[in-house]
């Protein structure tokens, strides 16, 4: 029979230090993302590498807010029971940060879709569920403070509720909101289309993601009071920065498939021979026109002679030479 510091141990911080190392590997890729980022988008807006910076850092202070948490409690604490089960304030920056670093990420989106539909509406649905989690995420880790022992995580039934649930219901509607956009931008083009399935795929990835584990810690947190529900909720601040910075970083599959002759060509009438954003390429491949370009070429016979003669055929060649820049100017 395993004695009570045992049965406390394996009950929570068992679960939370498999959350943390699921946490710390998706910190590498957050790196490596982040890095991606600022070698690839060198050109972006202030705001936008301002914005990544942010996130990153926010992160980064997750993860070592974590990792020393666990650390006190399993090192530090080594055979004092009274640690075990404990919430301190390390344990409760989890929840805060991870409420924060939602709504970030989910602010992000909501202005993405702002630009791409710029309907109100759709961008209140995905803002109102989002700042619900994040308040509530934030309410969670004061709850905490109030009620330090991990068992009593059970008593906040409410504000834990609306912290996961809004977060998974603003990442659901993200997802189906841009996924129903993307599909009305097809053209028949094939590189058009190609890109538009790849952002869908990814897209409904990243916000089945999220979803799933806001979901699945909903339901470990009401379905048993041990900490099972930490494993899921020590990755939910990682998996919103990845989820954002995949979203960013996607636009380099724009410019491998320019490689192809024809997605050159179509890549370069669409975006002017700029890198192309994600939400500029679905714009300009929608609202731009099927043109048709029209040559006609026509032919005089005269009778001429002497200087006359001279003259017009001087003034042909220098015409042909101006229509010919005109038509390579038209097919640019």
């Amino acid at each position: 029979m395993p004695t009570e510091a045992e049965a406390i141990a394996e009950a929570a911080e068992g679960p939370a230090f498999i959350g943390i190392f699921i946490n710390v590997m998706l910190y590498g890729a957050m790196l490596t993302q982040t890095f991606f980022y600022y070698s690839t988008y060198k050109t972006d807006p202030r705001w936008m590498k301002i914005y990544v910076c942010v996130l990153f850092l926010a992160d980064t202070v997750n993860t070592i807010f974590n990792c020393a948490w666990i650390y006190g409690v399993l090192i530090n604490n080594f055979g004092n029971e009274e640690a075990l089960g404990v919430g301190n304030w390390l344990f409760q920056t989890d929840q805060a940060m991870t409420g924060i670093i939602s709504m970030q990420v989910q602010f992000f989106y909501a202005w993405r879709i702002n630009r791409l539909t710029g309907n109100k509406l759709l961008v209140a649905s995905v803002l109102i569920p989002s700042v619900v989690g994040g308040l509530s995420g934030i309410g969670t880790a004061i709850g905490v403070g109030i009620l330090p022992q991990l068992a009593g995580l059970q008593r906040l039934t409410v504000v834990v509720s609306l912290w996961l649930a809004g977060s998974a219901i603003a990442d659901v509607t993200i997802a189906c909101v841009l996924t129903w956009h993307l599909k009305k931008q097809r053209t028949g083009f094939q590189f058009t289309d190609t890109m538009v399935t790849r952002m869908i795929q990814l897209i409904m990835s990243n916000g089945a993601l999220t979803a799933v584990f806001a979901v699945s810690d909903l339901i470990a947190y009401l379905a048993s009071t041990k900490g099972y529900h930490l494993i899921f909720n020590y990755s939910l601040a990682k998996l919103y920065g990845n989820s954002a910075m995949s979203s960013l970083n996607a636009r380099a599959l724009l410019k491998n498939a320019n490689s192809t002759p024809s997605g050159q060509a179509e890549a370069h009438r669409m975006t002017g021979g700029r890198t192309p954003d994600i939400g500029s390429f679905v714009k300009s491949s929608a609202a731009r026109p099927t043109q048709i370009v029209v040559n006609v070429e026509t032919h005089e016979l005269a009778d001429v002679n002497g200087q006359d003669a001279k003259l017009r055929m001087e003034w042909q060649d220098r015409s042909t030479v101006s229509d010919a820049k005109g038509d390579m100017d038209v097919a640019v």
